[in-house]
């Protein structure tokens, strides 16, 4: 089954607030915002993640430049698809 994503979510992530943009699938950008590194703050951008894609956290694409943590399981067990980006592969693809 092919996997269609909605939204797609970056996030650079930071000790104390993180950096988060969010596109649909033309490019446009949505939304973008400082999260800070605490719970309500990161509970509110996951409901306003999902009220954007009709309760469907499987349509929603979040690319983190960290493997782990809890930004990441957080998002993972709200049901958002994470992905874990190499921040020297963003490096070379600005160099591009």
């Amino acid at each position: 089954m092919e996997q269609r994503y909605r939204l797609f979510v970056g996030i650079d992530w930071a000790t104390e607030k993180h950096q988060v943009c969010v596109v649909d699938t033309h490019g446009d950008r949505l939304r973008e915002v400082q999260v800070e590194h605490r719970g309500p703050a990161l509970e509110a951008l996951a409901d306003e993640l999902l009220k954007m894609v009709d309760e469907r956290p499987e349509e929603v694409a979040v690319g983190i430049e960290v493997p782990h943590g809890a930004v990441v399981e957080f998002l993972v067990e709200r049901g958002f698809h994470v992905y874990a980006v190499n921040p020297k592969q963003l490096d070379r693809f600005r160099d591009g």
